[in-house]
């Protein structure tokens, strides 16, 4: 199954989901057409499959160890930082998903939980950040969660996929600085200022 999967990741990012066959995936996989049925139903469940994989290692790449760094700017960072370098290596299959959510209600509600996920990570740590009095408590966090995560997945989007020209450190010190005093921490600007080149 993983083989078909993987198969399905090159196709569809090279071809796009409308375009792409069964009989493509198969082909590239190297294995027989009526295999593809015995563990997926339609080229549908295999994006599907996909996306999940995307997902998971989205999630995962942009996880913040414990040892990132002392003060809450410095994990905005690097959360930022793994976040815009795991979409850097999705984009192609994260295009394909925002295309096909605009037309599929399975796929929208997808990129929906997609979403969710995300934002739900970014929820608990402005809780976290409440919690030991760094972010006042009157900010709604789930709002906030939400807001943050729309202005750093669409900057991506619009950069990494429909190819808006931005320097990578400015962007994402930049995103690191807009989020950090949207929650009214502090910055250190001798750590959020790009170098001059």
């Amino acid at each position: 199954m993983s083989k078909l999967v993987d198969a399905a990741a090159v196709v569809f990012g090279r071809k796009g989901f409308l375009d792409t066959k069964i009989t493509d995936i198969t082909t590239e996989a190297g294995v027989a057409n009526g295999s593809f049925y015995t563990y997926f139903e339609s080229k549908e469940a295999i994006f599907r499959a996909v996306i999940d994989e995307v997902n998971e290692r989205m999630f995962t790449k942009s996880r913040v160890p414990a040892d990132a760094g002392s003060s809450a700017y410095q994990r905005i960072e690097h959360a930022t930082r793994a976040y815009v370098r795991a979409y850097r290596e999705e984009a192609s299959l994260l295009m394909i998903l925002e295309q096909v959510a605009s037309f599929s209600p399975e796929f929208r509600e997808m990129r929906r939980e997609t979403r969710k996920v995300f934002r739900a990570r970014t929820e608990r740590g402005i809780r976290r950040f409440q919690e030991s009095g760094l972010v006042s408590p009157s900010l709604p966090a789930d709002y906030a969660a939400a807001a943050l995560t729309s202005m750093v997945s669409n900057f991506c989007y619009m950069w990494l996929v429909l190819d808006e020209d931005y320097d990578e450190e400015t962007a994402i010190l930049t995103l690191s600085r807009l989020w950090a005093q949207a929650l009214g921490i502090e910055v250190d600007l001798r750590n959020a200022e790009p170098s001059a080149s």
